[in-house]
């Protein structure tokens, strides 16, 4: 199965739980894809990893950030497995010290960083884009494209890696292929290449 999106294999990460405003109106309405950064990890996460990385700067007080957490929600979710999504609250003591770095003097603040090892504070870049899920999906699809990372096959076996990989507004494409043993190497990898470059193919 192929999901068609992009997903760099030497990292792992996923969604976690958590609200950067009060309750929302509207969004993906499934699983909250935005992972939640702190100061113990958000230079591990971010700063160690190869993905392409999005990160809102916010206070739960904002109204603009609220305003903005069922489009960045549906982002995130319809991102799933190509890039990362993430907020940071900066009204929590233990994180100024990354909000400054980040040089966050107003409410929401969006950064990004490009594929590739090498991130730092140096390299974060402002978002000025729309704040819509469909103006950020297609920013940082474009990235994706850009870095023409290699996509994400995965092998289905139980209901669970169905759920967990096809659940939501993500596009899957399924092949069912020869049993290992009915073919050889060379034609199972030739399978795996067309599933690849399909999934390249329709990205976004």
């Amino acid at each position: 199965m192929a999901r068609l999106s992009g997903k760099d294999k030497s990292t792992g990460g996923g969604g976690s739980k958590g609200s950067s405003g009060g309750g929302s109106k509207g969004g993906s309405g499934g699983k909250d894809e935005v992972i939640v950064l702190d100061a113990t990890n958000f230079d591990q996460k971010v700063y160690g990893s190869k993905d392409i990385w999005m990160v809102e700067f916010y206070a739960p007080w904002c109204g603009h950030c609220k305003a903005l957490e069922p489009e960045y929600k549906a982002a995130a979710s319809q991102l799933k497995g190509s890039v990362k999504l993430a907020k940071m609250d900066c009204d929590d003591a233990s994180n100024k010290p990354v909000c400054g770095r980040m040089g966050v003097q107003g409410f929401p603040t969006i950064k990004y960083w490009d594929y590739g090892l090498g991130k730092g504070d140096h390299n974060a870049k402002p978002y000025n884009g729309e704040r819509t899920a469909t103006g950020i999906k297609n920013f940082m699809s474009d990235l994706a494209d850009k870095a023409d990372i290699e996509p994400e096959i995965v092998e289905i076996n139980t209901q669970k890696k169905y759920d967990n990989n096809c659940e939501g507004p993500t596009i899957c494409v399924i092949a069912f292929l020869p049993n290992i043993y009915d073919s050889n190497a060379k034609e199972r990898n030739d399978y795996i290449e067309v599933l690849k470059k399909l999934a390249k193919k329709h990205r976004k």
